[in-house]
């Protein structure tokens, strides 16, 4: 018996050595299954040794070219010798899919050589060059940060318009037939089809909004079926230019924000930073932010009297969420146009600038200073990350 014992723990033992050396391996970016389709395509693999011994082929494709809509499908694959192969149905096209694969290794390298059948549609797949990844390497690769705070503490890491809503594919539509009667931004980046959402099964919608308004939105936003967690994101302008006031003297007899008394001290502040003259105040009725104008002369072209027109965007919020007590003043950046204001008839002008042009109008970085000393305001430093006069 105790022999017999012996023996049956040297084979569990055994075992157990043999199951722990089990490892899992992940290729990606794996080109060419579907022909000249679009595809995002994860195949993980768990090898005994060198020896495959199961696998998974996930694989998010546009089913047509130039299509906005993706359809996946996750196939289970058995090893048939040097073969892969398996067959399914896809995800949302509801389509039968069968795969068979032929595996070769050259070096480090891996091959995947066969066909692909989608529907009534037969792929030949060719893909060379894999080369595969530890599984956490993967998990690494394919981590995702949580950037939705429900309830922040101030708007540091998140900003007062900005707020997102995490929903689930299924009721993306009635989501955002919903906030059709709401004035709000829809980014379109956030709601298209991609195959992060066919695989997290939820789409984090992003959402432009009057600071003042997003706080009634987020509660609204959190009792919708489909809405799984709303909140506030970052993506708007931060504190890297930003004053802190009372509120007292900024707010109406409803205790709103006085939009034509604190838009023209912006404008007036801005003015006199910029040595121009301050223009128009205007106000976004959806986002709430605060574009403010100011003119002066420009010397482009001397004699010409051109003027310079330069935009000064503005957020104007709470400090917090629900808060009245003070106000945050957020300065983006600033940007200028050349217009020929005299006599008709006049030059229109056009000023092409790339997206990573930075270069703001002269005069730029002292607009915060001015208008902290207009209102006596307290100043956001980025350095320490703390408010200060």
């Amino acid at each position: 018996m105790r022999i017999l014992a012996i023996a049956a723990l040297v084979v569990l033992s055994g075992g157990q050595a043999a199951l722990a050396q089990n490892t899992v391996r992940y290729f990606t970016g794996v080109y060419g299954l579907l022909e000249d389709l679009d595809t995002d395509v994860i195949l993980k693999e768990t090898r005994s040794g060198a020896k495959v011994i199961s696998a998974e082929l996930d694989v998010c494709f546009v089913p047509t070219p130039n299509s906005a809509l993706r359809d996946r499908f996750v196939i289970a694959l058995k090893p048939q010798g040097n073969r892969l192969t398996g067959s399914g149905q896809s995800q949302d096209g509801k389509r039968p899919v069968t795969v068979d694969l032929a595996r070769k290794t050259a070096g480090g390298d891996v091959s995947f050589d066969g066909k692909i059948k989608y529907g009534d549609r037969e792929f030949k797949a060719s893909s060379a060059d894999n080369s595969d990844i530890s599984a956490r390497e993967f998990q690494e690769q394919t981590a995702v940060e949580d950037t939705i705070l429900e309830n922040p503490a101030d708007f540091r890491e998140v900003t007062p318009g900005n707020v997102a809503l995490r929903v689930n594919r299924e009721q993306l539509a009635d989501v955002l037939k919903a906030l059709r009667g709401e004035k709000v931004q829809i980014q379109a980046y956030s709601i298209a089809p991609s195959c992060d959402a066919l695989r997290r099964g939820h789409l984090n919608v992003q959402v432009d909004v009057d600071p003042e308004r997003a706080t009634a939105l987020v509660a609204k936003a959190r009792s919708l079926p489909g809405v799984t967690k709303a909140g506030w994101t970052s993506g708007g302008i931060d504190l890297t230019r930003a004053l802190r006031i009372p509120s007292a003297n900024w707010r109406d007899a409803n205790s709103q924000i006085d939009r034509t008394k604190i838009g023209n001290a912006i404008a007036k502040a801005a003015a006199s930073a910029l040595n121009g003259q301050p223009g128009n105040a205007e106000w976004d009725e959806i986002t709430g932010e605060l574009t403010v104008y100011v003119k002066r002369p420009d010397a482009t072209v001397p004699g010409l009297g051109l003027t310079e027109v330069i935009e000064v965007p503005v957020v104007v919020s709470a400090e917090k969420p629900g808060a009245t007590e003070t106000l945050v003043i957020r300065i983006g950046q600033l940007s200028s146009e050349i217009e020929d204001e005299g006599e008709a008839p006049r030059l229109s002008i056009t000023r092409n600038q790339s997206e990573t042009d930075s270069t703001e109008p002269a005069g730029s970085d002292d607009v915060l200073g001015a208008l902290a000393r207009e209102m006596q305001a307290e100043v956001w430093d980025t350095d320490k990350d703390v408010w200060r006069k």
